[in-house]
């Protein structure tokens, strides 16, 4: 025969179907409740049946004036005479329920939290469908997480810092609730208004606070002048890098720091440092698609991952130094890759596939502050004809056949 510990377990799990139904209007229409009682043929153990229906009715609402409903049924035993034993069991109303489970508080913050958010949000009237269980612990805080959500619906992509915004919470509060924010604001902002790609909240929202900046560096001197910058190595954020006035000329985007301050001249050449996955930022520098553009990255499975992802936002990027020929000519300085398991990137060029094969099959990675600077040097010269003679300083010594195999890329 079922407990009364059983029976509230029970009711715990009746609940979170209880809001399902109330959030649809059909809260009504659940109850009674009904429970089973599993009783076993009584005639095996009679007197601990009966102990048993003793404890049950101790219990019940019968006794306590709330909770569970016994429906006995009366039984006559030739040894023990009449005794009632339960039919069925039932919770006859909500607060029952929620006496029962010891949740008559959390039930009053869900109902408190949806109705203000069907009245003052009213587009989040799905996604409250589908969170209903979840929602009683925003009942602390939901002024300002209205006030917080209002603002982004009358101001949206910002282009503050979150203490600026003029609501009334502290300046932690959207670091505290952004999981359940991003959520809401997911739900009703236009897409305009959402870089979906982003995970951080600043950067998916419109947001200053947090935002990286690019380190850039002009690889001709000439540059400063026009773009009317005083000095040829800086950083700005992706906002303000993308209003320079850049045209005619050729970008080059690098991984490692000490490979974009070693860059060799180039005429009216640009190097900004990618800064791996998080070169999908560069998606918001518009004019990169309006001038040559050159990816050089690690040759193993993520670089050529982050060049595809490039190539997504920008189609005629091109690389540089990630080929067979590099790979082989840096043999010593290749070292164990992490074995990573990415799907496959679909747009890259043949040469490029070849050698993402040789990466995944070896597990082998060459980063590029390996590379040697006589080749780096070397490859500029090739691929850039209009390139300034360098007057970079031979740190290494380059293989002999390195220069003879120095082409002009895919």
């Amino acid at each position: 025969m079922i407990t009364p510990q059983q029976i509230v377990q029970k009711c715990q799990t009746a609940y979170g179907r209880f809001l399902s139904a109330w959030i649809h209007g059909e809260g009504d229409g659940f109850f009674p409740l009904a429970i089973r009682a599993n009783l076993k043929p009584i005639e095996k153990d009679l007197p601990a049946t009966i102990d048993s229906v003793e404890r049950l009715r101790q219990g019940s609402k019968e006794t306590r004036g709330w909770g569970y409903s016994l429906h006995l049924n009366r039984v006559r035993s030739r040894d023990f005479g009449d005794n009632r034993f339960p039919e069925r069991i039932t919770i006859d109303t909500l607060d029952d329920l929620l006496r029962l489970i010891g949740r008559r508080d959390e039930f009053d913050a869900t109902r408190r939290v949806a109705g203000r958010l069907k009245d003052e949000l009213p587009g989040l009237v799905a996604w409250l469908r589908k969170h209903i269980r979840s929602i009683a612990a925003s009942d602390a805080e939901l002024d300002g997480l209205i006030a917080v959500t209002r603002f982004f619906l009358d101001h949206p992509w910002p282009d503050c810092y979150s203490r600026q915004i003029p609501v009334a919470v502290d300046t932690k509060f959207i670091e505290r609730h952004q999981s359940l924010l991003r959520r809401w604001l997911d739900e009703l902002l236009p897409a305009s208004a959402v870089q979906a790609d982003e995970t951080t909240f600043a950067f998916r929202f419109g947001l200053r606070d947090g935002q990286p900046h690019r380190a850039v560096r002009l690889l001709d001197q000439s540059l400063t002048h026009e773009l009317g910058i005083v000095f040829d190595e800086f950083s700005l954020p992706p906002r303000f890098l993308s209003q320079l006035s850049v045209r005619n000329s050729t970008v080059v985007v690098v991984e490692n720091r000490l490979n974009l301050l070693t860059l060799p001249p180039l005429h009216r050449g640009i190097a900004i440092r990618g800064e791996g996955t998080a070169v999908s930022r560069l998606a918001k520098v518009p004019w990169l698609a309006e001038n040559e553009l050159v990816y050089w990255g690690d040759i193993d499975v993520e670089g050529f991952h982050i060049l595809s992802g490039l190539r997504n936002l920008f189609p005629k990027v091109r690389s540089i130094m990630m080929d067979r020929e590099t790979l082989k000519l840096h043999s010593d300085y290749i070292i164990d890759g992490n074995a990573s398991k990415l799907a496959q990137p679909t747009n890259l060029t043949n040469k490029e596939r070849d050698t993402l094969k040789i990466c995944e099959y070896q597990n082998q990675r060459l980063e590029q502050e390996r590379i040697l600077q006589d080749y780096v040097v070397s490859t500029f010269e090739s691929r850039f004809p209009l390139g300034f003679a360098s007057q970079q300083v031979r740190v290494r010594a380059m293989p002999a056949a390195a220069r003879d195999l120095v082409g002009d890329g895919d």
